[in-house]
Formats: C-alpha cells, sequence, structure tokens
C-alpha cells in the first residue's frame, strides 16, 4: 500500500508506494482506509524520535497522530494512533476503543486536520481549568497559529465572554475576531500589556521570556489559572519566586499525561461536534505522494488525503 514513511529517526520522510499492509484486525479491533490524516506539529516532532510518545516506536516508521478512515462496512470514524503512528497510509488498523463515529454530515478533512489542534484548547478549558466565573477573560499567547486560531472559538463556545490575542504578527492579529490585540516585542519588556484587565485564563503555545513579563503584568484583581499547553518560542523560563507569592496565580500544563485519555475519550464526541461546526481555516489537502513538500511547507496546514 501506500505510506509515508522515514528510515532513521530524524531523517527526510519518504512516499513509499508498497509499504506492507496492516495486519488483519483483531476481535478488538477494525481496519480503516484512510480518508484523511492531519500533519501537526505533534507528528513533525514525533519524526525527529525525541517524542515521548515514539519511545517505543519501531522503524521504519509511518507517522500520523490521528484521522478519519472509513470501516469496510461502510462507517466514518475518527481514529487516534498518537501512541502507534500509521495514520499516513491508504489503510490503518486501529483497536476499536480509539475510534469515534464522527457527527452526521462533518467534513473528513475538517475533523482530521483540526481536531488535533482543537483539541489542546478543549481539554485545557475543559479538564485543566476550575471553577471559571461566567463571562471569563482568556489571553491565547501565540493566537496566529492554527491551535490558537481555533482556540479562540472554542473558548467563545465555552463561554468566554473577552478573548485576549498575543502574538509578533500584527497583520495576522488584525485578522482574528478578538477583543483585544497585544504584540509581542523583541524585547519583551517593551511589550505593551497595558490593556490585559482581569484575567482569569492564559492559554499558552509560546513559552519562554515573554511569559515572564506577562505573569509580572498581571494585576491579580482575580484569579489566575495559567495553562501551558507548547513551547514553540521557548522549552524554558526563569520564573522567581517572588511573582508566586506576589499573584494569584495558578499553573498548570495540558497534554496527554496532565489529561488521562479516558477524559480525552469522555470529551471526544463533543469534540467532534465543536470541531464540525469550525470555520474554513485554509486546510491544504495533499496526497501521500507530496510528503517531501508538505513537509517543507510548515506554514501550510496540511491534510493527507490518500
Amino acid at each position: 500500500m501506500k505510506a509515508i514513511t522515514i528510515a532513521n529517526w530524524g531523517a527526510p520522510v519518504t512516499f513509499t508506494a508498497d509499504h506492507p499492509s496492516p495486519p488483519a484486525p483483531s476481535s478488538e479491533q477494525v481496519t480503516l482506509k484512510v480518508l484523511a490524516a492531519g500533519l501537526h506539529q505533534l507528528v513533525r516532532g514525533q519524526v525527529t524520535g525525541t517524542h515521548y510518545t515514539t519511545k517505543t516506536a519501531t522503524l521504519p516508521y509511518v507517522p500520523g497522530a490521528d484521522g478519519v478512515g472509513i470501516t469496510p462496512d461502510g462507517r466514518t470514524l475518527y481514529f487516534n494512533s498518537i501512541q502507534t503512528g500509521g495514520a499516513f497510509a491508504e489503510s490503518i488498523t486501529v483497536p476499536k476503543a480509539v475510534t469515534t463515529p464522527i457527527p452526521s454530515g462533518a467534513d473528513p478533512v475538517q475533523v482530521a486536520g483540526l481536531l488535533n489542534p482543537g483539541m489542546s484548547s478543549w481539554m485545557a478549558l475543559k479538564t485543566r481549568t476550575e471553577g471559571l466565573r461566567s463571562g471569563f477573560t482568556v489571553v491565547i499567547v501565540g493566537v496566529t497559529a492554527i491551535s490558537g486560531k481555533v482556540a479562540v472559538h472554542f473558548a467563545r463556545s465555552l463561554g468566554a465572554a473577552r478573548v485576549i490575542g498575543i502574538a509578533r504578527n500584527q497583520k495576522e492579529l488584525a485578522a482574528i475576531d478578538l477583543d483585544e490585540r497585544i504584540v509581542l516585542k523583541d524585547n519583551p519588556a517593551e511589550t505593551d500589556y497595558s490593556s490585559l484587565g482581569d484575567v482569569d485564563v492564559i492559554l499558552d503555545y509560546l513559552y519562554g521570556p515573554n511569559i515572564l513579563a506577562l505573569l509580572q503584568a498581571l494585576k491579580s484583581s482575580v484569579p489566575t489559572q495559567f495553562v501551558q499547553i507548547g513551547t514553540l518560542a521557548s522549552q524554558d523560563i526563569a520564573l522567581p519566586g517572588a511573582i508566586l507569592r506576589e499573584k494569584n496565580i495558578t499553573l498548570r500544563g495540558s497534554g496527554p499525561g496532565a489529561w488521562s485519555f479516558p477524559q480525552f475519550g469522555k470529551e471526544l464526541p463533543l469534540l467532534l461536534e465543536a470541531v464540525s461546526k469550525l470555520p474554513d481555516m485554509d486546510l491544504k489537502q495533499r496526497k501521500l505522494e507530496d510528503a517531501e513538500a508538505a513537509w517543507a511547507a510548515k506554514r501550510d496546514r496540511t491534510v493527507f488525503v490518500p
């Protein structure tokens, strides 16, 4: 079968026309014909071999952490293959437990392209925050990335009355439906946080020195729940203890491990419904044969359609 593979961790991806087909399913598994599978930031990390989900993976490795497929009897299912990979192929065998029917009329490409980036904010707000007041205010750091754009919609659907977006690109910020926009400066101390006001939740996709400046700027007139989701800007931060003593801040992370897969399974039907209602996010459909071009186009949100 056709598939995208890597021969060694960190090696370039390769299109393979004659990769072995997946094994026949057991009674607890199902083989799906893959309709769509998204090239997420998570997947780009997996092929380096450094992501924790690839610790037990073997080579050659077929990337792909999730997707939408169709069963032999015609059911269209979302599947999660984050622990095993394998979605970037014509077919995949997965446990039935990691599959869920997609909503009637939902676009498989939309689900495959946006559920993973949407998962980050949905699970953060639903499982890593607590006691949010009605009409809460949320700050999204890194809002111009696809995950941040989806987070704007999900935050509003889950009750946010005020959404503040923070990013570097002023032009991209202006194109997003936000209540306030804050442009990050190269020198974090020069970023103007004067428009923040009361902040209930911070969803952080960037991390790094700008987060320190943001936390220092908080008024702490209401409790602020900081949820760390991504590290696109930096893996580390120097956080003085004084900030934690002076500010009413709760620090949490969100990702597999911070929340459990049973929690994700409980939220998945609602998340699928929310994803199916998202507006067009300019997804780029590509064939498996276009693997190298897709990996090079880092700004695109690629969905492979075998």
